[in-house]
């Protein structure tokens, strides 16, 4: 009798085993165990993180200063916070800081967001055709590894100086990004699914919009973040080659004058923004991806 009652019990596991859908099979038990978790819990877990992150950047800035008070290192090559806030106070009352920062902005923005249609576009072109992927990829790893920050006289030739050619500069940054994720996130859509799809009488469009698409807009979603510190970056090193204002136009000043707490405060607010930017993103990438739950 226990043997068969054994038997009976496997024989019921694993009938609820093939019955659950492979997203259930696949599911991490402890993604499983913070989903049951109450949102009671989960918003004091959060908060708890974040306190933890606070008192981290509160310890690092309290070191920080008296490293350089103590005289440990030398303030004329690594500027205290209290004289970086102190700079920062001062370009803003002088009004060299806000205009600054609008130029950075909207370089980074006009190219992130043009290498994000561009890359997403054509990658998901390329990425529904294997032999064009085929085609394409040795072609696309090339202009990926050529160091753009090198053809910056080339867009100054081009586009001159001006905000021109820095939007070109953090395009060329972000679209090769976005598009070799976007290719891939393509290529690994689940060949189930689209089967599925065919076998329900889909049409193309359908199978594209409401199967492919879904399953590639994560993939979109992660390269963006990723993509945009490679933009903000762009940007700034732009300004120091190629512009009259801007973040990197800040930095290459102060460097003439030998002043550091400038070159930290202009970095400073460049990080700034960067973060700022992965939080809204962090945040819109929930709020797109609450399906997957």
């Amino acid at each position: 009798m226990s043997d068969r009652a054994g038997l009976k019990d496997v024989s019921s596991m694993d009938a609820a085993r093939d019955e659950a859908s492979p997203a259930e099979r696949n599911a991490n038990p402890s993604n499983v165990a913070d989903s049951r978790l109450p949102r009671s819990g989960r918003f004091t877990s959060n908060l708890a993180i974040s306190i933890y992150r606070v008192v981290g950047v509160v310890v690092f800035m309290l070191a920080w200063e008296a490293t350089v008070r103590a005289d440990l290192v030398e303030e004329q090559f690594l500027s205290p916070p209290s004289a970086v806030w102190a700079s920062l106070r001062d370009l803003a009352e002088q009004g060299f800081l806000w205009g600054n920062v609008l130029a950075t902005v909207k370089a980074t923005a006009a190219g992130f967001a043009s290498g994000i249609v561009v890359g997403a576009a054509l990658g998901f072109i390329i990425g529904l055709s294997r032999p064009l992927s085929a085609f394409c990829s040795p072609f696309i790893t090339m202009m990926n590894s050529t160091p753009r920050i090198a053809l910056a006289p080339l867009f100054v030739l081009w586009f001159g100086i001006g905000m021109e050619s820095r939007i070109v500069l953090v395009f060329s940054l972000v679209v090769f990004i976005i598009l070799t994720n976007t290719i891939a996130g393509t290529e690994s859509v689940d060949r189930d699914h689209l089967t599925l799809a065919k076998l329900n009488s889909a049409s193309r469009l359908d199978v594209i919009t409401r199967v492919a698409l879904p399953s590639v807009l994560p993939w979109i979603l992660a390269a963006m973040r990723v993509a945009f510190a490679y933009a903000i970056a762009g940007a700034v090193v732009g300004e120091m080659f190629l512009g009259q204002e801007g973040l990197g136009y800040l930095i290459v000043a102060g460097s003439g004058v030998f002043n550091v707490s400038q070159i930290f405060a202009a970095l400073f607010v460049a990080v700034a923004i960067a973060f700022i930017a992965d939080r809204l993103m962090a945040l819109a990438e929930r709020r797109l991806l609450r399906w997957r739950a």
